[in-house]
């Protein structure tokens, strides 16, 4: 098989190398651009996954990345269903699982995340599902739609289908506010005293739980799972306390794993993720990384860190592409993500494993979480709810500037002093 020789290969197909190819193409409009992604679908949006695209609400066409015309126009050859087998750095070569090779001048690694599977007795069981790609989506679309004819009928209510997801951090708790609006009744298996207890503190946590369990979901805090059991599929979650929780279906949301296979045998350096520079540069000069696979250097928080969201993928994707053509962009973002559960919308910026304790300004249901540092600076900015006095802008800055609280604590707790006052004293 020939070989093929490309200015910039983009390895991935998500958000970040699409955004990878169109910052490429803001500075070099000729070098060639090879994409190749292990998924047969071209390169897609997946935050929608777990809210419009399985309520049925979004195609598949509403979350491409960009059109055959797009890549067309910018001559981007897209390869899909093709898995890069080896990297040679020495060489600056690839091998595709084919067996053609691919030399490069430029190369990115934006291979993703992988689910971590349930390390459950019975989880090898039919039916229990992970969603990560919008195959993974499509495939919970059948199985919801079987539950719901056939399945068994809810604890409280006229309807069918039960479904038990077991994990409580984002993905879980968007899954759950997704599958209630489609009509199943949802049992959130979270192993810690509260929802999102990676994310946020006791207050956040428990008004989103209250918040889960107004609009239906049956929300197990505390309470992990031991094992899944059923006959030929699975049909119950068996809790550590002994207590079963009936279902037609189960989802693991415990977490991902960066894909870092890719690596074996190179000199990049990676812990649980690829280590880049704030460029987005690896350990090898002309190697470079974004997206859930990669820690970037952070230099608000002085570490590496891995942030897996789709804002993040964006931002460094097209500081990899940048840089890729000779540029000199680095990371000097506010991480920030948001997640909708219901009609509640949350903003959170910042790093939450350095937060001592938090502060609560306003109440329920809008109010603002703010993770302080042991010397009283601001790390983490959690806003729940829509609207209020604090702007997003000034609470990310609150971030951005790492705002210290020591002795203004009344005042940064209370909902009418001004943010943009403490941010300038």
């Amino acid at each position: 098989m020939n070989a093929l020789h490309v200015k910039y290969l983009l390895v991935g197909g998500g958000l970040a190398s699409s955004a990878a190819a169109e910052a490429i193409r803001q500075r070099d409009d000729k070098g060639s651009i090879l994409l190749v992604s292990q998924e047969v679908n071209r390169p897609y949006h997946r935050p929608s996954l777990s809210g419009e695209y399985i309520r049925k609400e979004k195609s598949r066409a509403d979350l491409t990345t960009f059109d055959e015309r797009w890549l067309n126009e910018h001559h981007v050859e897209l390869r899909t269903g093709r898995r890069v087998a080896y990297v040679d750095t020495a060489r600056s070569c690839v091998t595709l699982d084919n067996g053609q090779e691919v030399s490069y001048d430029q190369l990115l690694l934006a291979t993703g995340a992988t689910p971590k599977p349930l390390k459950l007795p019975g989880a090898n069981l039919p039916n229990v599902f992970y969603l990560r790609t919008i195959d993974d989506a499509d495939r919970l679309h059948n199985a919801i739609d079987k539950a719901k004819r056939e399945g068994r009928r809810h604890p409280r209510g006229v309807g069918r289908g039960c479904v038990a997801i077991v994990g409580g951090g984002l993905l879980g708790v968007e899954l759950a506010a997704s599958l209630v609006q489609v009509g199943l009744h949802v049992d959130l298996i979270a192993g810690h005293a509260h929802p999102w207890h990676k994310i946020a503190g006791e207050t956040t946590g428990a008004f989103i739980a209250h918040h889960l369990e107004q609009h239906g979901v049956a929300v197990h805090a505390g309470s992990r799972a031991a094992r899944l059991e059923g006959d030929g599929r699975v049909q119950r979650v068996v809790l550590a306390s002994g207590e079963s929780v009936e279902c037609d279906l189960a989802i693991g949301a415990v977490g991902v794993s960066a894909n870092r296979e890719v690596l074996r045998n190179t000199p990049i350096v990676a812990e649980t993720a690829i280590l880049v520079d704030e460029r987005c540069r690896t350990s090898v000069g002309n190697v470079f990384a974004a997206g859930d696979c990669a820690a970037v250097f952070d230099p608000l928080f002085g570490k590496h860190r891995v942030v897996d969201h789709w804002e993040n993928a964006q931002i460094t994707g097209s500081i990899a592409g940048t840089n890729m053509t000779g540029g000199d962009d680095r990371y000097t973002a506010v991480s920030h993500y948001v997640s909708q559960v219901f009609d509640l919308q949350v903003s959170v910026w910042g790093e939450k494993r350095q937060v001592h304790h938090r502060l609560i300004r306003g109440d329920a249901p809008r109010f603002v979480e703010f993770g302080i540092v042991s010397d009283g600076r601001v790390a983490q900015v959690i806003k729940v709810g829509a609207g209020g006095p604090e702007s997003p802008e000034l609470l990310m800055q609150c971030v951005a500037q790492r705002l210290q609280v020591n002795g203004k604590e009344e005042l940064l707790k209370d909902p009418a002093t001004d943010l943009s006052t403490l941010l300038e004293s």
